[in-house]
């Protein structure tokens, strides 16, 4: 399994005269076995196109070209998940405070019975992420809750039709114009680690009967295949956050293994997976923003899967954190449109 992670819109609050401005972080995964046809088709599309550059952005598409994105793409069983936010209700102070309060929860439950360079790792982390730019902070937030989504989704979706790609789950990041180190930090400082505290206060859901063997056999563990590592690692999770031991045959995800053995962060011009996720990103955020007809987007959700009832696309940051947002006007139009079309996750 292939996941390709791209973002569009710039994060930042708009002129005042802007009711609405979206911004998002789309990902599209694509089993290995239909990446390379996948491919090949989508180069032949794209040398069709009067426009003859290596690469070619979303924002370059008009209405036709958009539509021959999302059909081509439809045509294969990829599945497609965003995460956007409407940057005109969200002020400087509003993207600041709620960071303040992220960072402030690193710290909140340390005691002096932790370990002394777990505390430093934590105040250190919790002043890097009061240290980042607004934009950067919501840009991460944001990539953070659509990757522990999309793993959920995935894995729920391809373990009923492809389960041996769930034996080898890889991670492609356009880095936009943050160096590999920055995205390097980003990741394990903020990703990997929210990742972990996501898993073991709301574990996967699984599909009763269906073959999980390849999943396990690669991320997951038991008391009985735990390395010394590992073990470790329980230990300190169990000074940290309180989580229960590992026995009785209970199995448990490792998150880092996951997040972190397969990973890089490509350029856009050598990567095809990453082109197509900005042609698809950058689609979907002119769509939001109407600044793209009706017939380039039409077919747009015929590539996401349906979401439980209090699980949504869009958020909205505040005292409360990240909830879901009240949508209006032609997003709103927008958004009703793409769930109609989606996929049933539960297939035949």
């Amino acid at each position: 399994m292939r996941m390709y992670i791209d973002e569009a819109g710039n994060f930042v609050t708009p002129p005042p005269k802007e009711t609405h401005s979206y911004s998002l972080v789309l990902a599209l995964a694509i089993p290995s076995a239909i990446e390379a046809e996948l491919f090949y088709e989508f180069l032949r599309l794209r040398d069709g196109w009067p426009v003859k550059v290596i690469e070619i952005k979303g924002s370059q598409l008009d209405e036709s070209q958009a539509a021959e994105v999302i059909d081509l793409v439809s045509r294969y069983d990829v599945l497609v998940n965003f995460c956007a936010i409407d940057m005109a209700t969200h002020t400087d102070g509003v993207a600041r405070d709620f960071k303040l309060r992220q960072a402030d929860a690193l710290t909140a439950n340390l005691t002096p019975e932790h370990h002394p360079n777990i505390v430093t790792q934590f105040h250190k982390d919790a002043v890097k992420l009061r240290s980042m730019s607004n934009q950067l902070f919501l840009q991460a937030f944001l990539t953070i809750q659509l990757v522990l989504e999309v793993i959920q989704e995935a894995i729920l979706y391809y373990v009923q039709s492809v389960p041996e790609e769930l034996g080898e789950i890889a991670w492609f990041i356009d880095p936009k114009d943050r160096t590999i180190t920055q995205m390097e930090e980003l990741w394990t400082t903020y990703i990997l680690p929210m990742g972990e505290n996501h898993f073991l206060k709301k574990p996967l859901i699984a599909l009763q009967g269906a073959d999980y063997s390849h999943f396990d056999a690669r991320y997951g563990f038991t008391a009985d295949t735990v390395d010394a590592e590992m073990a470790r690692h329980l230990d300190w999770l169990q000074q940290v956050f309180g989580v229960d031991p590992l026995a009785g045959g209970k199995s448990c995800l490792d998150a880092k293994l996951l997040l972190s053995e397969k990973r890089e962060f490509p350029d856009s011009r050598d990567s095809l997976g990453i082109q197509l996720a900005d042609m698809l990103a950058t689609i979907l955020r002119r769509a939001l923003n109407n600044r793209l007809q009706y017939s380039g987007w039409k077919d747009f959700g015929k590539l996401l899967v349906t979401k439980a009832k209090e699980e949504s696309y869009f958020l909205q940051l505040g005292p409360a954190g990240g909830s879901r947002q009240a949508m209006k006007g032609h997003a709103k139009e927008v958004a009703l449109a793409l769930i109609a079309q989606a996929k049933p996750m539960v297939l035949d």
